[in-house]
């Protein structure tokens, strides 16, 4: 049963518009509380609201909703529950994003050096194979070549140079 929502001069709501506000509109409902009382936690303390505080917090909305989502769905909460947990997660969304941002800024440089570490060790690898063999070669011009060297070695069937 699909049932539809009648706006004024007869228009209804479509079955796409009611579906996604019965799924997120409990947490879009406490996303917006929880800004309202974020803002006023702040002038409760005094602090002047500035064009840019708002903005910034506009931006971040996104993420926060997707933060809030994501935590309910994962509680298996829903409707008012869920608007609870999105208020909470609107009011403290500032350190809510850094929280997460550490986390992820933390993962990436764990994960960074763990690369770095292991291309050292081919270039290393590299490197000291190109110096075996310039010493092998310098080695061999000057005479002071030892004989276990195999690559010095003439081959079985090689012909023997005249002396």
């Amino acid at each position: 049963m699909i049932m539809t929502i009648a706006f004024e001069r007869g228009r209804t709501m479509t079955p796409v518009f009611e579906g996604v506000a019965a799924k997120y509109g409990w947490i879009l409902l406490g996303v917006t509380c929880g800004l309202a009382a974020r803002y006023a936690l702040l002038l409760k303390k005094g602090v002047k609201i500035r064009a840019w505080m708002v903005l910034s917090d506009v931006l971040l909305l996104p993420t926060v909703i997707l933060i809030a989502y994501t935590l309910a769905k994962q509680a298996g909460i829903q409707g008012e529950p869920a608007a609870l947990v999105s208020a909470l997660c609107a009011v403290g969304a500032d350190r809510l994003v850094k929280l997460y941002a550490d986390r992820f800024v933390a993962k990436v440089d764990s994960e960074v050096r763990v690369l770095a570490e292991e291309t050292i060790g081919v270039v290393r690898q590299e490197v000291q194979v190109a110096r075996s063999g310039e010493a092998i070669v310098a080695d061999t011009i000057d005479g002071r070549a030892p004989d276990q060297y195999v690559a010095l070695k003439p081959h079985p069937q090689a012909p023997i140079p005249p002396k």
